[in-house]
């Protein structure tokens, strides 16, 4: 059997929100978009972790210090790569003519 790897603190939508300072819509659209929560049910569910990815992709852009944005890859969590490369990789529809 395989070790098993303890699970970090879940919080609830209430709880991750009130922890990140947005509102309860905002964090279950960030969980959504970014593959980082878990369901059960209709209820959304946050880990220690989940809270680390949707803090780190929200960051800002570094600026320089004539003020002009600095080109930095943008964080891509594992789902939205995999979702990203099955749109690629997806046939395009015909269009009707």
């Amino acid at each position: 059997m395989p070790p098993t790897i303890p699970l970090d603190k879940i919080y609830t939508t209430d709880e991750a929100a009130e922890r990140l300072r947005v509102s309860r819509r905002t964090m279950i659209k960030l969980g959504r978009d970014l593959g980082s929560c878990s369901t059960i049910g209709r209820e959304y569910f946050f880990s220690e972790r989940d809270l680390l990815d949707i803090w780190q992709a929200r960051r800002a852009m570094p600026t320089s210090s004539q003020g002009r944005a600095v080109n930095v890859e943008a964080f891509l969590s594992d789902v939205r790569l995999q979702r990203s490369l099955q749109r690629l990789t997806q046939k395009k529809r015909r269009r009707k003519q």
